[in-house]
C-alpha cells in the first residue's frame, strides 16, 4: 500500500524535534508489524485548502507505483483560519468549497480526512471549530470518513500545554503523540490495516 498524507504544517510535523509528526507516529507501528507500506508526508508549511487543492493530484501521481494501492489522508484548515493581515486567509465557505472540489476530484481513491486541531489562541480555535463542523458536513456529503480532532482532543490539557510551549500553533513531540494516539484509535483508520 502507498499512503500519501496531504495538507499543512501540522501534517508535516513542524516543530516536532523527532521529525515524525502525527503521520510518522501513525505509520511506524504499522510498518514495524510487517505491512508493506510506503508513506509520503506531503504536508507543506503555510498551505491552506487552496494550495492543497492546487497541488494534490500532481503530488500523488508523481508517487504512483503500479501494483500498489494508493490511499490518501487529507488534513488542513488551521492555515485557512489564520489571520496574518487581520482577516482569515479563506472564509469558512471558501475552505469548504475547496474541500468539496478536492474530494470530488479524489473520488477514485480511498480517502480519509482529519479536521484541524485547537491552537493556543481562543479566537483561532473558535474559527477552527466552525470550519471543522463545515468540513465534517462536506465529507459526509462526499462519502469520506471525517475525524473531528476538535471533538476528540477538545482542549486536552496535555495537547494545549505542548502547543503553548511551542509557537501557539504547532505542538512538539508530546502533542503530536496525542494526535497520533487519537487518530490511531479511529475505526476508519484501523479498517485500512485490519
Amino acid at each position: 500500500m502507498l499512503l500519501c498524507f496531504l495538507g499543512d504544517s501540522l501534517v508535516n510535523g513542524t516543530r516536532d524535534p523527532q521529525c515524525l509528526g502525527w503521520a510518522g507516529r501513525l505509520c511506524a507501528p504499522i510498518i514495524a508489524a510487517g505491512l508493506d507500506l510506503t508513506c509520503y508526508n506531503l504536508g507543506v508549511r503555510r498551505d491552506a485548502s487552496a494550495q492543497v487543492l492546487a497541488r494534490w493530484r500532481s503530488e500523488v501521481e508523481r508517487r504512483h507505483i503500479d501494483g500498489l494501492q494508493t490511499r490518501l489522508v487529507f488534513s488542513f484548515g488551521t492555515g485557512d483560519m489564520a489571520m496574518p493581515g487581520g482577516a482569515p486567509r479563506a472564509t469558512v465557505d471558501e475552505a469548504a468549497e475547496n474541500t468539496r472540489r478536492l474530494l470530488e476530484d479524489a473520488r477514485d481513491y480511498k480517502v480519509l480526512f482529519i479536521g484541524p486541531p485547537p491552537v493556543a489562541d481562543a479566537a483561532h480555535t473558535a474559527r477552527n471549530r466552525e470550519l471543522s463542523n463545515r468540513l465534517g458536513t462536506v465529507c459526509a456529503t462526499c462519502g469520506v470518513p471525517y475525524f473531528d480532532l476538535m471533538g476528540h482532543i477538545g482542549l486536552s490539557q496535555g495537547y494545549i500545554e505542548d502547543v503553548k510551549a511551542s509557537d501557539g500553533i504547532h505542538p512538539r513531540a508530546v502533542g503530536y503523540g496525542i494526535l497520533a494516539d487519537c487518530i490511531g484509535e479511529w475505526p476508519a483508520w484501523r479498517e485500512w490495516f485490519a
